[in-house]
């Protein structure tokens, strides 16, 4: 069953996970995925939706890798919110440009609206590149937004019922979307900054 219940235990026995060696970025998930030794919060994220039969189709049949990329396919599809549900897909914006940085899973909302989330490649001391599967509390004014995928029994929300920013459609047809030749050519230029690239993201 495609549940949030379902997604939690999974993504909850993931923690505790590292890369190795440690600061190489190299993980199952990368593995997995087919882009190993890249910054893999999103890859992490794409995995636990695989494994409970439930793939975000974002760049790949297998998900994404690049945190801006879920957050237009959640956006485009009606299923944008920010009233965060344990099983959401929650991005983190640390610089206040409204641009995704980071990305997790909901694991529950406490009364004063921060969150509990499982997140790849975290630690303490760094957010987002930190090699590590593990639980962080996170406040309000860090996280950008949810995606909500469609649960087949969604959990509700401890503390308040989530407004949608758009009207929520039906469930979306499962079409996996063509990627562009050099998209992951140009992905992995993005997430490791690489210099020879003429044109940086900005």
């Amino acid at each position: 069953m495609t549940t949030a219940a379902n997604l939690i235990r999974f993504a909850a026995g993931e923690v505790g996970y590292t890369e190795s060696p440690p600061g190489s970025n190299g993980n199952k998930y990368g593995q997995w995925y087919g882009m190993n030794y890249v910054p893999w919060c999103a890859i992490f994220v794409s995995y636990c939706f695989d494994q409970i039969d439930l793939p975000l189709p974002i760049r790949s049949a297998k998900g994404f890798a690049y945190c801006p990329d879920g957050v237009s396919w959640f956006r485009n599809r009606g299923q944008w919110f920010h009233d965060p549900k344990a099983g959401d897909v929650v991005f983190f914006c640390w610089r206040g440009d409204g641009i995704a940085d980071h990305v997790g899973i909901v694991e529950s909302v406490k009364p004063d609206g921060s969150i509990i989330s499982i997140e790849g490649n975290t630690g303490i001391g760094n957010d987002a590149n930190g090699g590590e599967v593990m639980r962080r509390t996170r406040t309000p004014g860090i996280i950008l937004g949810c995606g909500r995928p469609p649960y087949t029994n969604p959990v509700a929300s401890q503390t308040q019922v989530s407004r949608p920013t758009t009207p929520t459609p039906a469930p979306p047809h499962r079409e996996v979307p063509k990627v562009p030749p050099n998209y992951h050519k140009d992905l992995v230029d993005r997430l490791i900054g690489n210099k020879s690239n003429s044109s940086p993201k900005k």
